[in-house]
């Protein structure tokens, strides 16, 4: 589906004049981020606090990038409904006196709000106050989105109802920032597929203070992530027990649930955390993972890479991005791990699809037999490229064969040809203007779960498949030049073009409704796809900051994330630990 330049449009008509007392705009640093302070609540209390039609974690933020040119009005789409007060909120378009009538589009699980109501500013305390009531219409769809029903037949958005908005907010048009609002809600509405598919109703009370505003990687940035991935190991470590119902083992033809996959990826978080292999815990942990058998393609890729990262030696991203090593260091193993290394590569070999000959075509499901999704392949070929760092012997046919997979089945062009500039991660902290490969012009084309046509592309299988083709072409490099080098070069490029013109931090991009899924997966595939190239921005997006600044919101004073199971926790942590190593360290 063609993305949208614009799917929020708040369009303020009110009486003549009012709209030129209203100067004020937001004047948020390029690439900054205000932090604000939230108090929310429904009532009544949801079944096990859990809000309806709200299936995406909620960082209380507002990136720069998501404003509109002009800075006056956020341009992003809201995630959900809670997202209706902040948008109101922040859209300092809005007239500070006499009648409104505005217009929030696409709000997803209700559709188009048709707002009216009234507006006036206390002298006093410069509080402007803003009463409106609100009916739910159903937006314009596309092709796509008409198809998109649920069991009940309503579309995609599919909502109903009405409601009433109260917000009184405070703006300091000097320092262009809203201050602070509260807003409320009166809900009676009813939801669409995927988002709660039901009524919703009650009062909705969010109170939201600005704490800061920062800069692009402020000076504090790296003192608060390192902070964040300290306290999110400590979690993972508490959480270290072989018992615990995320690590069992499950052998079933249908259910794939990779207990030891968990098991292995917290391993894999803990040491790129910089926890000590020697430590009880990882000690009893690996002596798990190689007690059990393990089958699936997800779990003993993982296992590799907790392997690889067990035996890696310090520094070696930071020696790879500054170019004292050229490429990954061979690791040395102990036997019982150099014995587990080549069991379980040689089973992952065997997982491949027999439905093709592996001679011309990889790819991997979760078990032996005959089919693959993208996700298992890109997974398989990581265990592999750790596999071969850990002096296994990987045959460099199977990297062809892996390559040829991924230019089969990279989506058809979306959207007009566009200048794709990639900054080195090695630039992206250097006092001069970074350097970038040339703006050269290429089709934006994105991955899907499978092939083109049984489903769409979206944002974690496009960096799969960028992951994927960067890991054969660093693998390939090791035995000199490959026919399939300049395909896999344009081929990876196109799959950054069609990130760069669906980039966001706040769900994994795509059509519905898969953006409402794997969300901390797509951040982790993100940062493995982008690591993997040595990619630090993709044209002016500075990937990493906008996604630590969501994950650094999304985290408790208890090291948790918001919403996250202990697997997507994991992710969460690698995410900003970028503990992927670049594999394509020549020029790009």
């Amino acid at each position: 589906m063609p993305p949208r330049p614009c799917l929020l449009a708040l369009v303020a008509a009110c009486v003549p004049g009012a709209l030129h007392a209203q100067q004020a705009k937001w004047k948020l640093p390029p690439g900054g981020v205000a932090i604000y302070d939230a108090d929310e609540a429904l009532e009544p209390d949801p079944p096990g606090g859990i809000l309806p039609g709200c299936p995406l974690p909620y960082a209380t933020i507002l990136l720069q990038s998501e404003l509109a040119a002009g800075g006056t009005w956020v341009e992003a789409e809201p995630a959900d409904w809670r997202w209706i007060g902040p948008h109101l909120a922040f859209d300092l378009r809005l007239p500070a006196s006499g009648k409104v009538a505005t217009k929030l589009a696409r709000v997803p699980g209700l559709g188009d709000l048709d707002l009216q109501g009234s507006a006036s500013t206390d002298a006093a305390t410069g509080v402007q106050t803003y009463e409106l009531r609100f009916t739910v219409r159903e937006p314009a769809l596309d092709s796509d989105e008409k198809q998109l029903r649920g069991r009940d037949g309503r579309p995609w958005y599919g909502g109903d109802g009405g409601g009433s908005v109260r917000l009184q907010r405070h703006v300091d048009a000097a320092a262009g920032v809203v201050e602070s609002f509260t807003a409320v809600l009166e809900l009676n509405v009813t939801t669409g597929p995927y988002h709660g598919n039901g009524p919703l109703q009650g009062t909705f009370t969010q109170h939201w203070d600005l704490d800061a505003v920062h800069e692009r990687r402020a000076r504090d940035f790296q003192a608060r992530i390192d902070a964040a991935i300290v306290n999110g190991a400590d979690v993972i470590e508490r959480a270290l027990r072989p018992d615990r119902p995320e690590f069992a083992t499950h052998h079933s033809e249908t259910e794939h649930t990779c207990g030891e996959g968990v098991l292995a990826l917290a391993i894999q978080t803990l040491l790129a955390a910089e926890r000590s292999v020697e430590s009880p815990a990882l000690q009893r942990a690996f002596a798990e993972l190689h007690r059990r058998e393990i089958r699936e393609t997800y779990s003993l890729a993982v296992a590799l890479l907790a392997t690889d990262q067990a035996f890696a030696p310090p520094l070696e991203r930071e020696h790879l991005l500054r170019g004292v090593i050229d490429r990954p260091t061979p690791r040395t193993l102990p036997p019982e791990h150099a014995a587990k290394v080549a069991e379980w590569s040689a089973r992952l070999l065997q997982n491949r699809d027999r439905s093709v000959d592996a001679a011309y075509r990889s790819r991997w499901w979760y078990v032996g037999g005959n089919g693959f999704d993208n996700s298992n392949t890109q997974y398989a070929q990581f265990g592999l490229f750790a596999a071969g760092l850990c002096r296994q012997e990987i045959g460099r046919g199977v990297w062809i064969a892996a390559a040829e997979h991924w230019l089969s089945v990279q989506h058809p062009a979306q959207g007009s040809p566009r200048s794709v500039r990639l900054v080195s991660l090695a630039d992206m902290d250097a006092a001069a203007t970074p350097r970038t490969t040339a703006g050269r012009s290429v089709r934006p084309r994105g991955f899907g779960y499978t092939v083109p046509g049984d489903g769409p592309a979206y944002g974690s299988m496009t960096c799969a498949g960028i992951a994927g083709m960067s890991l054969c072409r660093g693998a390939l490099a090791a035995g000199g030049r490959s026919p399939l080098d300049g395909k896999l070069d344009e081929a990876i490029r196109e799959g950054f073009a069609w990130l760069s013109a669906n980039r966001s931090v706040r769900w994994n991009p795509g059509p519905p409704p898969l953006r409402n899924t794997y969300y901390f997966y797509w951040l982790y595939s993100l940062e493995r796809a982008c690591e993997l190239s040595r990619t630090g921005r993709i044209d002016d997006w500075d990937w990493y900051a906008e996604g630590a600044e969501v994950l650094l919101a999304l985290q408790d004073v208890h090291g948790h994330f918001a919403q996250a199971t202990l697997e997507q926790h994991c992710f969460a942590v690698l995410f900003l630990k970028k503990a992927q190593l670049p594999v394509l360290t020549g020029p790009r």
